[in-house]
């Protein structure tokens, strides 16, 4: 078994064996899908609340959302299961608070249906290929959050994202080095807000930026936040490994995808195409789970120009091994770091590539 990981029960075993009554934190999808899964092992929830400023007196799945007062004055001490995900200060602050009072779980779930998940199966199954990541890293604190994350995934302790956490400026300024001659590919642009911050970490001087995003609302709003700055392409389109048109779920906020999508059409594109002899120095990549096309439409640019490369590895848990597995047989010369910035559940996970 794998020696970094330090926790033996799933975090449904762990609400089972704390024997206080469990409470939601939160409405919505995720909250469905905790009841659900909770359902299934045959654990029952004691009641759910929701923070005071959203109490209206509202139902949610049969119970009446209470604020936190209420469920203290009614039940004492009880465990709180964390239902929602946020990266905002302010509520990271409250689920650390509720963590000093209470036993605190944040159930990880899959991102997208079908999805592999961390169980100790799991565990077992890939540890040669998870051991050989680890063993790769670059640094004592790479290995740090890969233990960390994975002891997290399976436990459902948020303690565990807590003490591995760093701010994502610093990691970039710490592990990457910003020229003026930078070659920017923002794949996943959303509104231009990674693209303030390649101007922030370049302080506006740079050669070329090429801006990519599929959702046309977000898309809009990219271009309208861009517009003047020198030498620079947008593309609405999905990063993909070949010219193509493909299905896709446009949301107009972060969360737009090709994975089982079908509300409208986008088109799809490799990147090495459309980049031509264009170089690349320095590709950031969140794409909403199509991470692995995104990389295969880029070998020609990953093995020629050898980028640093920021990438997101929380959309499948896969991604943990996968990811450095692709990139590395691409070009075996990489170090690769692995960062995680603030947010619950465990999110904002990326590989730094060097």
């Amino acid at each position: 078994m794998l020696d970094f990981i330090t926790e033996t029960n799933d975090v449904w075993q762990n609400m089972r064996a704390c024997g206080r009554p469990l409470v939601l934190y939160g409405m919505g999808n995720g909250a469905d899908a905790i009841l659900d899964h909770m359902a299934a092992e045959g654990l029952t929830a004691a009641g759910v609340f929701a923070s005071d400023e959203f109490v209206r007196g509202q139902s949610f799945r049969g119970f009446t959302v209470e604020r936190y007062v209420d469920v203290k004055a009614r039940l004492g001490d009880f465990a709180v299961v964390i239902a929602f995900a946020s990266e905002l200060p302010e509520v990271l602050a409250r689920f650390k608070a509720l963590a000093a009072q209470h036993t605190v779980f944040a159930p990880h779930l899959p991102l997208y249906a079908g999805s592999e998940v961390v169980t100790q199966a799991w565990l077992t199954k890939y540890a040669a290929r998870l051991q050989k990541v680890y063993n790769a890293l670059a640094d004592e604190q790479s290995r740090g959050v890969f233990a960390s994350v994975l002891n997290y995934k399976l436990s459902g302790r948020p303690e565990y994202l807590w003490q591995c956490e760093t701010a994502r400026r610093e990691d970039l300024q710490q592990i990457f080095t910003f020229t003026e001659s930078e070659s920017y590919l923002d794949l996943g642009a959303y509104d231009g807000d990674t693209v303030r911050e390649f101007l922030s970490l370049t302080g506006g001087k740079y050669a070329a930026i090429t801006a990519v995003e599929a959702d046309r609302r977000n898309y809009r709003k990219l271009c309208a936040k861009t517009e003047g700055l020198a030498n620079l392409r947008t593309l609405e389109a999905a990063a993909w490994y070949c010219d193509t048109e493909l299905d896709f779920s446009d949301s107009g906020g972060r969360q737009s995808t090709l994975v089982d999508a079908h509300k409208c059409k986008v088109q799809g594109v490799k990147l090495d195409n459309f980049l031509g002899a264009q170089k690349v120095s320095y590709i950031k990549m969140d794409v909403e789970g199509a991470e692995r096309q995104a990389i295969a439409g880029l070998k020609e640019h990953i093995v020629s120009d050898k980028p640093k490369m920021f990438i997101a590895a929380y959309h499948y848990d896969n991604d943990f091994f996968e990811m450095p597995e692709l990139i590395c047989a691409l070009r075996p010369d990489y170090k690769i770091y692995l960062r995680k910035h603030p947010y619950v559940p465990a999110w904002e996970m990326n590989f730094m590539f060097v």
